[in-house]
């Protein structure tokens, strides 16, 4: 590997070194230059102690807040990069930190604490690749191994048992055998995991190119375990695994992913065990999920112009566009998956076209900007109050007005809307 870094990358390495130290690029930017992608930042690691690197680069703006875990942050134009010490962690507590951290001069020691083969390689274009446990093989190879003794790597951080599902969905692979059953073994553990953290990790695989990866958080029952239902029997995994990959269909958008995944695991109403409810989500993704996706379960069959008119006036016009524009995708992605007898693919065209069909209407409805909102009747509860009706009353004669509006547009006209409470 004789890969060209970034300049100011070279520098801070070429910087470090002409001061009597040595320091790599480490980990995953190590890793995406195996697969010949881009990385998207760059770790530095180095045998200098913190105090020595902000010596070394007392002329730039430093940032000492990881200090104590080793790591300094050099700010070199617009942009940040760490540099950490070389660390040896003691033993982990909760399940997630070590209780200590121990700086030392071998970067094989350092590499061996990693979580994954793949994130434990080191290099620089003076001595080349540091691959102590044959992570470039398993790029090669395409699988996620930890370091070392799974159930040791799982034990001290719970997070990493998430973290690689992640990487098998973010890159497309397989996750070692060993490592595989290190997982179902230890499930568990996430429970002591914060969910802030757990919440990230999985909305990195939701987002993900492999989505259906998703299926191992379930299989090994790390769902179960974090309280998240699971509606189906072990038999329906491999159907379901597939209707998983559905969410790679929709736009990268984390509440309509979420929304698909609810679809999918048929989650008419949200309950309390939901994912959105047992992962830690902001209240407006809540919200939102919990108003829309009862609506996806609607039957398109059966709506009307009346029946679209009145889910807007709950929803508005986006929110409604969205849902039907992921079930069309759900049906056109289930002519692929399950059953492909004519019967079953002439339903899913009738329901496609007619999902097109109420998207039309309702970009019409919006276009002649017909009344589907008590705000936009041509009364208000003034007028009502001047007809002799008062408190809820005013309030209950617009939601009726509306409705008989709603059934005839033509009728929103002061005079017509007089007549109707008169």
């Amino acid at each position: 590997m004789k890969e060209k870094l970034p300049k100011q990358v070279e520098f801070i390495i070429d910087k470090i070194y002409e001061h009597g130290y040595e320091a790599f690029i480490v980990g995953g930017c190590v890793r995406d230059f195996i697969l010949g992608i881009e990385p998207n930042d760059y770790d530095i690691t180095t045998n200098a102690k913190p105090i020595q690197i902000i010596e070394i680069f007392k002329d730039y703006k430093i940032l000492d807040h990881g200090i104590k875990h080793g790591t300094v942050g050099i700010v070199i134009g617009n942009d940040i990069y760490e540099v950490t010490t070389y660390r040896i962690e003691s033993e982990y507590e909760d399940n997630r930190r070590p209780k200590d951290v121990q700086f030392t001069s071998n970067i094989m020691e350092d590499l061996k604490r990693r979580d994954f083969t793949i994130n434990a390689i080191a290099y620089n274009y003076k001595m080349g690749l540091i691959d102590l446990f044959d992570g470039v093989g398993d790029i090669h190879k395409k699988i996620v191994k930890t370091v070392g003794n799974p159930d040791e790597r799982f034990n001290e951080d719970g997070l990493r048992i998430v973290r690689a599902v992640r990487f098998s969905s973010k890159l497309g692979f397989n996750i070692e055998d060993e490592t595989l059953k290190s997982i179902y073994k230890n499930a568990h553990i996430v429970k002591k995991i914060s969910k802030e953290r757990t919440t990230e990790e999985v909305n990195k695989i939701i987002l993900s190119e492999n989505p259906d990866k998703l299926i191992l958080l379930y299989k090994t029952n790390v769902f179960k375990d974090l309280g998240i239902c699971c509606c189906f029997n072990e038999n329906e995994y491999d159907i379901f695994e597939k209707k998983l990959n559905i969410l790679n269909k929709c736009r990268k958008n984390l509440q309509e992913r979420l929304l698909m995944l609810l679809y999918l695991t048929n989650e008419k109403n949200i309950q309390e065990n939901s994912i959105i409810n047992k992962l830690k989500y902001s209240k407006t993704i809540i919200n939102n999920c919990s108003l829309l996706v009862k609506y996806m379960f609607i039957d398109e069959i059966d709506i009307t112009l009346i029946k679209i008119k009145q889910i807007l006036n709950k929803i508005g016009s986006d929110n409604l566009i969205n849902i039907l524009t992921l079930k069309k995708i759900y049906y056109k992605e289930k002519l692929n998956i399950i059953d492909n007898k004519e019967i079953d693919n002439k339903e899913y065209e009738i329901r496609c076209n007619i999902l097109d069909k109420c998207i039309n209407q309702i970009i019409e409805i919006e276009k002649n900007k017909e009344c589907y909102k008590i705000k936009d009747l041509n009364i208000n509860g003034k007028k009502i109050k001047e007809l002799g009706y008062s408190g809820a009353q005013i309030g209950e004669k617009l939601e009726y007005l509306l409705e008989e509006v709603i059934k005839n547009p033509k009728l929103n006209e002061e005079k017509k809307l007089i007549n109707l409470l008169i």
